[in-house]
């Protein structure tokens, strides 16, 4: 129990990133002047400087119980996530390259998190 306790800040650093992008590109193209005030000023912007300090926050709580190279790879679920919404929300485009290159992230973190897993990621967690 305590391990899927400790994974979730890695889920929940995944999750606040992902907001953070989404929020980010609402305040770029919700942006109607380049002012330093119009930036500071506009409400998405925020969001996703909110969203990067949680980010912050749970992320080292999470390199507390995993090494890094065990946790890292994770962030990439962050393109996985990006992806629908940036096509839902934004109207931008799903391409066979998007997909490929997810698949192939996929093989990774399933390599890395599988021969992390044989080593001491576990007795890590636990404590």
């Amino acid at each position: 129990m305590k391990g899927a306790l400790n994974f979730s800040f890695i889920i929940l650093a995944i999750f606040f990133q992902s907001v953070s992008g989404i929020s980010g590109k609402f305040a770029a193209i919700t942006l109607s002047d380049a002012t330093l005030f119009a930036i500071i000023a506009n409400g998405f912007y925020i969001v996703s400087l909110a969203c990067l300090f949680f980010q912050a926050i749970v992320w080292q709580q999470a390199l507390i119980h995993y090494p890094l190279s065990f946790a890292y790879p994770f962030m990439s679920l962050v393109n996985f996530v990006i992806l629908i919404p940036s096509a839902l929300l934004f109207d931008e485009g799903i391409t066979i390259a998007n997909v490929v290159g997810l698949c192939l992230i996929s093989i990774g973190i399933t390599v890395l998190s599988r021969e992390m897993g044989r080593s001491n990621v576990r007795e890590d967690a636990l404590s």
